[in-house]
């Protein structure tokens, strides 16, 4: 199977070179993988150290290796789009954080999952931490039919799940290439939405945990707060954007009458007191997700 690896990168110079170096060292045949790396508009000059992995690719059979740049910093769900389109010729679609390390047989093992399951448009495997590699970072996810709240589950064996986290991911490109793709989530449960996408046009997400990949994220959550006007934000478009009138207008009313409290007590949990700024972000967040105001943070 030929297998398009998209990698979008900001200023993640270091573990980009080891993601990259990984990829190398699979055991998939690179004369079936092709690489493209989309630099979103970051400051570390991340692309340009990349030549020599470049060169070292193609000289050992990879049969592409494309360095791309926006412009302007995009977010993740417009780079996802831009390197889907950009991907060129593929039977599947890699999607890989740039903080993610793929073992040697992790990109032949979701293939061998997509080949066993013919109606599944997206695979993925447990996902864990570069710190503690005994510890699953991500792995099956649900979403509540009409709270919309999460849940999750990490099996021994694979199963069908609501969505997968993005980090890393293979999808049927023809699949992949249907799903419209929503610039305004910026960042944070745009993979829901692609998931989602896929299942309601009839394809199956499925999560295979024998096929293991380490997400270098930290144990104590610190990027998570760092993303708190997204995450309650993009939840309330992603019912807008995924979910029929009824079961819409019930799950948004459970994020904001029992969500918005447990949000406010997270934060004094978190903060150890009252940060006002902190819940005057989640005010907004949680606005302007009802009125469907997307993009980027605004000052």
């Amino acid at each position: 199977m030929k297998i398009g690896v998209l990698i979008p990168t900001y200023n993640r110079r270091e573990t980009l070179l080891r993601t990259i170096r990984a990829i190398l060292d699979q055991e998939y045949p690179l004369t079936d993988l092709t690489l493209t790396v989309l630099d979103d508009a970051g400051s570390d000059c991340s692309c340009a150290v990349l030549e020599p992995l470049r060169a070292e690719a193609l000289a050992r059979g990879m049969t592409g290796f494309t360095l791309l740049r926006n412009s302007a910093n995009k977010g993740i769900a417009y780079n996802r789009f831009r390197l889907t389109k950009e991907s060129g010729p593929a039977e599947a679609l890699l999607y890989l954080d740039d903080d993610v390390y793929v073992q040697k047989d992790t990109i032949a093992g979701l293939v061998g999952c997509l080949a066993r399951n013919p109606g599944c448009a997206l695979v993925g495997p447990r996902l864990v931490y570069a710190s503690d590699p005994d510890r699953t970072a991500h792995c099956a996810n649900f979403i509540g039919r009409w709270d919309g709240r999460y849940s999750e589950t990490d099996p021994d064996e694979e199963m069908d799940c609501d969505w997968l986290n993005s980090s890393c991911f293979l999808a049927r490109a023809a699949a992949a290439a249907v799903v419209t793709h929503a610039e305004l989530f910026y960042t944070a449960h745009e993979e829901v939405d692609f998931c989602l996408q896929l299942k309601k046009a009839g394809w199956r997400v499925r999560y295979c945990p024998s096929v293991k990949a380490v997400h270098d994220l930290p144990l104590s959550g610190g990027s998570r707060r760092g993303r708190l006007y997204y995450l309650y934000r993009n939840k309330l478009l992603l019912f807008e954007r995924n979910f029929p009138p009824v079961r819409r207008l019930t799950a948004s009313i459970v994020t904001v009458f029992l969500g918005l409290p447990l949000y406010f007590l997270e934060s004094i949990k978190t903060n150890r007191g009252v940060n006002l700024k902190e819940l005057r972000l989640i005010l907004k967040a949680v606005f302007d997700g009802l009125i469907g105001r997307g993009g980027p943070l605004s000052s």
